[in-house]
């Protein structure tokens, strides 16, 4: 394992029923990532004041499922669905679960989850509630130390 690579992310995949356009998250458990909040230093770097609060380096040797790109996902069926992840830009949304430097240690849920059982949807439930969550706004893939990275606001 990395130095720093200690903490842990669910990473939710937003999905819209094509049936009734109901919202359905299904959550993917990451852990021993790198979590980074990086506010600061990215608008310092960019001077842009939208840039990325957080990234999470996952090494590729940490993935629990497998990876589908998102036009390959969204056509799996539900079953499939849960079984691989995706990271796919605007649409999905990580919450730190456990970071111990910051005192972060939340049991959320993964697999399937209906968004509307939740005032405001899951993602504003979850953000209200336990903080720390992001929708992803980029997405990187390296090789050399093979990993996603993946920024969020």
């Amino acid at each position: 394992m990395e130095i720093g690579y200690f903490d842990s992310v669910i990473v939710y995949n937003r999905y819209v029923r094509k049936t009734d356009e109901a919202e359905q998250y299904f959550g993917t458990r990451f852990d021993n990532v790198r979590v980074e909040l990086t506010q600061g230093a990215n608008i310092k770097a960019s001077g842009m004041e939208n840039a990325s609060v957080c990234v999470v380096k996952i090494p590729n040797a940490n993935l629990p499922k497998p990876y589908k790109s998102p036009p390959v996902w969204v056509k799996l069926t539900t079953e499939e669905m849960v079984e691989n992840f995706t990271l796919n830009k605007g649409e999905d949304f990580f919450v730190i679960v456990n970071k111990a430097d910051l005192g972060i240690d939340v049991d959320l849920p993964e697999g399937m989850i209906d968004s509307d059982i939740y005032s405001g949807g899951f993602f504003e439930h979850v953000k209200n509630k336990y903080g720390y969550a992001y929708t992803v706004d980029t997405v990187d893939v390296y090789t050399l130390i093979p990993r996603f990275e993946i920024g969020g606001k």
